[in-house]
């Protein structure tokens, strides 16, 4: 029964997909959207697939896959709210560095979630519903820091371009996050609330993500 919930959350993520490629747009903000959509699509049904493959050596490879691409994955979100908020800037210096310092910061958080998770990844059985997790599982700090990174600018956001939805879609899953952390269900509340922080992330990019999309207040022209 549980399966079916992650099967209709990976089909839900490929109908975002989907809708996305019906969407204008191009570049990496949107790209980077569209891998994590399809991402965790897969995430989730790798967890949807456990009680029927769990025994299987592919399965092995799909949970490792699983983790690599989330730790790799993830960070670069730092790189799309970069994008996003040197929109919402007008000095050309903070223009430019505002992607540097994304692609710096993701940079780090992929090295440090290689060393402290990847290089010592060993997958075994969890006790509750058929899956693989980790067996070291340790506190995810890079998550948590880049998830406290996108409320800040959420924060930000809401007050240049009047758009709290970033800000709600990351205060929600970082606060479902800690509630559910360390409990048997509380992989089921974060990838029930990593579908509604992706949705937030959409509709952030399509409302004032890009060029030319509100007008910046004259009081920070200077910024």
């Amino acid at each position: 029964m549980l399966g079916s919930v992650f099967f209709v959350f990976s089909l839900a993520h490929l109908g975002l997909l989907i809708w996305s490629l019906r969407q204008p747009g191009a570049g990496f903000p949107v790209g980077v959207l569209r891998c994590l959509l399809l991402a965790l699509a897969f995430d989730n049904l790798v967890i949807a697939l456990g009680p029927l493959m769990i025994e299987l050596p592919l399965y092995q490879l799909m949970s490792a896959l699983r983790f690599w691409v989330h730790a790799i994955l993830l960070p670069l979100l730092l790189v799309f709210i970069a994008h996003v908020l040197k929109e919402h800037v007008s000095g050309e210096r903070l223009r430019t560095w505002l992607p540097r310092l994304g692609w710096a910061l993701a940079g780090i958080a992929i090295g440090y979630g290689y060393v402290t998770d990847l290089a010592v990844l060993d997958l075994v059985a969890a006790d509750y519903y058929p899956r693989l997790v980790a067996a070291d599982a340790q506190l995810p700090l890079a998550t948590i820091a880049v998830n406290i990174v996108v409320v800040v600018a959420g924060i930000w956001l809401w007050r240049i371009a009047q758009w709290p939805w970033l800000f709600l879609g990351a205060l929600q899953i970082f606060l479902l996050n800690g509630f559910s952390a360390g409990r048997e269900w509380g992989f089921v509340v974060g990838n029930s609330a990593e579908l509604l922080f992706v949705f937030s992330l959409w509709v952030t990019l399509n409302a004032v993500g890009k060029p030319g999309d509100i007008e910046r207040p004259e009081s920070l022209t200077a910024v």
